[in-house]
């Protein structure tokens, strides 16, 4: 009897090591992609969506664009088909080969025919790299994720824009503090907490603009030094919490940034070493005047590991940053995975 046992155990794991190890390269790679392999039962259910940061991405093996096409499990091109809160029509289309290797099947704005794409965990985030087909060189990210893309939009305004700690550039010293994870600000309008609400553009699209009460409202601009903020008011012809302008009778508010989270680098840009960031994350991080920040955030990066800097410019800058040392004429080794990444799309980004 317990012969037996042990020999059913044993096929059991037998079957199952043989499962895993047989599947198919193009198998792995819809996993990745879908989320399962079973796709015909409820093509519609439990999919994984991507997003770039500003659309989501659904997948299929059907162009569910196309009247009167069904989605379907097989076929050798994965749709990638969504859009943004506001409007659809956004599409990636993927040829899928036999060995599971994917390149960009159609042309557009963003890519070329045959571009490389490639899925990868990185620091156990699924992330599928688009690559040019000439150069190798990354253009754009996917990220993987689950939910609502309007509570990524809320999430990203308060990573890239309003988290921290801040003081006025003038007036008093009080402390000034966004929370990271809430609509919450201390300090700004009194001493204690108080709670505020993003303003939704065209009603469907959170923007960077929040109402505190009916008469304070604010749209944040992160500058280098921190955010400001523009004083907001109400069109003389709209009550719409969306239809704001700037109110040019209010002087706008600086707040210059003094902390960051203790577990964080050191630096105005930390969260590029501390996660993969999409073209729109990394665009909305670098804040205004765009390209200039882009430069100091890519260089913040090796600035962390002690470069020395060949430039002017770049010495200068970061030679008035306390925990800047100068050590190293090459700090390339250093660099993670997720570092490399973003210095790539930094770059992407600077070139535009």
């Amino acid at each position: 009897m317990r012969k037996t046992l042990l020999l059913s155990v044993a096929a059991v794991m037998f079957t199952a090591m043989t499962y895993g190890q047989t599947r198919t390269a193009r198998e792995k790679t819809i996993l990745n992609i879908f989320g399962r392999l079973n796709l015909a039962i409820d093509p519609y259910d439990d999919l994984f969506c991507w997003t770039d940061g500003f659309a989501y991405y659904r997948p299929f093996f059907s162009d569910i664009r196309e009247l009167g096409i069904e989605p379907r499990a097989d076929g050798n091109i994965i749709y990638l088909v969504g859009g943004t809160n506001h409007e659809g029509g956004y599409g990636i289309s993927i040829q899928l080969a036999a060995d599971g290797k994917m390149t960009i099947a159609e042309e557009d704005w963003r890519f070329k025919k045959g571009d490389r794409v490639e899925y990868r965990v990185v620091k156990d985030e699924p992330l599928l790299i688009i690559k040019d087909v000439r150069t190798g060189a990354i253009k754009d990210i996917l990220k993987k994720f689950n939910g609502r893309l309007y509570d990524r939009y809320v999430d990203d305004i308060y990573n890239y824009i309003l988290a921290g700690s801040f003081k006025r550039q003038l007036g008093n010293n009080d402390i000034i503090k966004f929370d990271r994870d809430k609509s919450v600000v201390s300090g700004l309008i009194s001493k204690g907490e108080t709670e505020y609400n993003l303003i939704d553009d065209f009603e469907d699209t959170p923007v960077p603009i929040f109402r505190i009460s009916e008469k304070i409202a604010f749209k944040a601009k992160r500058i280098l030094i921190g955010i400001e903020l523009v004083p907001m008011c109400n069109y003389p012809e709209g009550d719409d919490d969306w239809m704001l302008m700037e109110d040019e009778s209010k002087p706008t508010i600086t707040l210059v940034k003094i902390t960051e989270e203790s577990d964080f680098p050191q630096g105005r840009f930390p969260l590029v070493s501390n996660q993969v960031m999409t073209l729109t994350e990394l665009e909305m991080y670098a804040g205004e005047p765009n390209l200039q920040n882009l430069k100091i955030m890519r260089n913040e990066i090796y600035a962390r590991y002690g470069y020395k800097f060949k430039t002017r410019d770049m010495a200068d800058f970061f030679g008035t940053q306390d925990w800047y040392y100068p050590q190293f004429d090459d700090v390339t080794s250093k660099l993670t995975e997720i570092e490399q990444i973003n210095i790539a799309l930094i770059q992407v980004l600077e070139k535009r």
